[in-house]
């Protein structure tokens, strides 16, 4: 019988409002905090929101908002030193995967001499990290219940994740109206990537049957999300059923891995300074047609919840039929849906492909895959 180990170290609070519980959070933490977002994120005033929350609890607080779509790992030693300056308590992160890793980043080295290409290239901070509370605004973040984070070397534009020694955030507040400021196109990006990162985890070697079952339940509202996102953008349970994705996935992944899809979008992402999440949009199918080929009866389960009919066909012919139904979905963004419209070219793929043997988590796969096949497969999405 295959052991299952759930232990997740972190306090998940989920809902609307969920933010006005930061507060009661970081008064455990202390009286100043260091604010980590991004000036797209200011924008929409969920950074005066957070102020004025950790205000009414006597908070003092500093904001820094210089992370954008190019910022690399050189703007963690800059959070970091102005959380030192500033002598603040804890650091909060609000934003997406990319500003959450960024402050999580910091807040492991500000107490401690270290310098962020020091733990890129391997040394751990010898002082105890700053608490860290992540405030997700797209609803998810697949590393929030992993000791790793997602850190792009300033020195070479190369994105690894980043092991943070057992660290986790103290908390995390999932909160759907925080969706709401993101345009709609945006969000539904977001969303595809977490059906990307759930789809990974659910054919990953190291899934059991509770994560397999967490990871059924994702795709399930993440499908759901998009149905109800189509016909109505505003509609409350559509973003609820985001978020309930997005946390699902995350529970699941500290029990599997991520696969090629994520390694490829981290990748490509920072290569060529596109967003992570439309790259994710491009490259899950080649996720589908690795799971056709290594475990077509895992991704021929997927179709009913796509609605799709396999009555009286095979499980490779429903499992494809899986890669069509979701290849039509992500035709309907109108946004570059190619690799060529990144900047990516032919003699790029090879490197790329070399590249995903880089992360440790790609021994996690159901099945082995050779730098040529994944070249293969990547040529298809020029």
């Amino acid at each position: 019988m295959q052991q299952v180990v759930f232990d997740i170290p972190v306090k998940a609070c989920m809902g609307f409002d969920s933010f006005g519980r930061l507060g009661e959070a970081a008064a455990e933490c202390g009286k100043r905090a260091l604010i980590v977002t991004g000036t797209a994120v200011s924008d929409t005033g969920l950074t005066g929101r957070v102020e004025s929350i950790l205000e009414s609890r006597g908070i003092s607080s500093i904001v820094f908002n210089s992370i954008g779509p190019d910022t690399t790992s050189e703007v963690i030693d800059a959070a970091a030193g102005l959380a030192s300056a500033g002598k603040a308590q804890m650091i909060i992160g609000l934003g997406g995967v990319k500003t959450l890793s960024i402050a999580r980043a910091a807040a492991l080295i500000a107490p401690s001499e270290l310098r962020v290409d020091d733990y890129i290239d391997g040394m751990q901070p010898d002082k105890k990290p700053l608490p860290f509370l992540s405030l997700p605004t797209a609803c998810r973040d697949p590393f929030m219940f992993k000791d790793s984070i997602m850190i792009t070397d300033g020195r070479n534009s190369r994105c690894s994740l980043m092991s943070t020694a057992g660290v986790y955030p103290e908390a995390v507040f999932i909160d759907p109206e925080t969706a709401v400021t993101i345009p709609a196109a945006t969000f539904s990006f977001t969303i595809m990537d977490t059906l990307m990162y759930a789809i990974e985890g659910y054919i990953s070697e190291k899934s059991n049957f509770l994560s397999e079952n967490l990871f059924l339940k994702a795709i399930s509202a993440v499908v759901t999300s998009e149905r109800r996102l189509d016909e109505n953008l505003t509609d409350r349970e559509a973003y609820i059923k985001a978020a309930r994705a997005g946390l699902v996935t995350a529970m699941g992944l500290s029990m599997a891995g991520p696969g090629l899809g994520a390694a490829l979008s981290m990748i490509i992402s920072s290569q060529f300074r596109v967003p992570r999440v439309l790259v994710s949009a491009v490259v899950l199918p080649i996720v589908l047609e690795y799971g056709v080929k290594v475990c077509p009866e895992k991704i021929a389960r997927l179709a009913p919840i796509l609605n799709e009919s396999t009555d009286g066909i095979s499980a490779v012919d429903a499992a494809e039929r899986v890669i069509e139904t979701i290849r039509h979905r992500i035709g309907l963004k109108r946004v570059q849906m190619r690799l060529s419209e990144f900047g990516v070219g032919l003699d790029d793929l090879g490197g790329i492909a070399a590249n995903v043997r880089k992360f440790d988590f790609i021994t996690q796969l159901p099945a082995p895959v050779s730098t040529d096949e994944l070249t293969t497969m990547l040529r298809k999405t020029l």
